[in-house]
């Protein structure tokens, strides 16, 4: 999230032929940025997403990878069926589309939502807040944003680094969104994720009336989270195992030590974290359950 800008959810699409037509000025727009865009297929559960190649650094430092999960067998045959798909060199090329992911895991842990924001990026306490309901925010633009942007190229009006990183950012970000948050974490228990958004939610409320979002609480949902997740994919051989050892009280532990951490950090003021904010996550060590005898 490079920029704040106002943020509105967006219903919930009711079924295939609907989330395609919600995607499809997105889509457009990125098509006018990049010559090339993400494509729409279908199978018995609704829509996919194929996204297209890019041979960028700022496209490569935000896309998952595979090969983070680890290597086994019946992880990467899992994510297949739900729809996942990935290039020679690993990076998550293709995904479920989010409407379609209850039909997929109907025990999905967070539910993705979509956004429309009306500039590059969400809002950062609406991208906080979403997290805080349990949800994966996925920002689309506006139709004003989406025609702006085609009037600046028509015009060949200069784009500043940091502005053409965050238009960029803003087309790549379904994608890590997708790639990033929702593979790593979609097998987290719904009561866990909702008890986290419960307990990290009064370190929000504490700086509601100000501008201010407390980054250590972005931090945990941006870094934390998906560390944990991460390191309990990258050894797992078998999905079905993920909440159970997620949920082991040695490793549990560690994820409320963590949000804990986070919340004594934002508790300590702007002056402190605004300061300090560092791009850092704890790290995890994780405990397997007992195999069944």
């Amino acid at each position: 999230m490079l920029l704040d800008a106002a943020t509105a959810p967006l219903p919930q699409p009711a079924g295939p032929d609907a989330e395609a037509a919600l995607l499809r000025p997105f889509i457009a727009a990125y098509r006018r940025r990049f010559g090339v865009a993400p494509a729409l297929a279908r199978d018995d559960h609704g829509l996919l997403l194929r996204f297209p190649a890019h041979d960028t650094r700022a496209h490569a430092a935000v896309v998952g990878r595979v090969d983070v999960l680890g290597g086994h067998p019946a992880v990467r045959a899992w994510l297949q069926r739900l729809g996942f798909t990935w290039d020679a060199r690993g990076f998550v090329d293709g995904a479920p589309a989010p409407a379609s992911l209850i039909a997929r895991v109907p025990d999905l842990g967070p539910r993705p939502r979509y956004y429309q924001a009306v500039s590059s990026a969400m809002n950062k306490r609406t991208w906080l807040e979403g997290n805080l309901r349990g949800e994966v925010p996925i920002a689309l633009g506006a139709g004003t944003y989406y025609t702006a942007l085609a009037a600046a190229a028509r015009l060949r009006l200069p784009e500043p680094r940091r502005v053409r990183a965050g238009r960029d950012y803003h087309f790549f970000g379904v994608q890590h969104d997708l790639s990033k948050h929702l593979l790593l974490t979609h097998r987290v228990p719904r009561p866990l994720l909702l008890e986290l958004g419960r307990a990290l939610g009064d370190g929000l409320r504490r700086w509601h009336r100000g501008p201010l979002v407390s980054a250590p609480l972005l931090r945990f949902y941006e870094n934390d989270l998906l560390a944990y997740c991460q390191q309990i994919w990258r050894d797992l051989a078998d999905p079905a195992q993920f909440a159970a050892t997620c949920q082991l009280p040695a490793n549990l532990d560690q994820l409320w030590r963590a949000a804990d951490d986070r919340l004594r950090e934002s508790a300590a003021g702007p002056q402190r974290w605004l300061r300090d904010d560092a791009d850092t996550c704890p790290r995890f060590v994780i405990t397997r359950p007992p195999r069944a005898t």
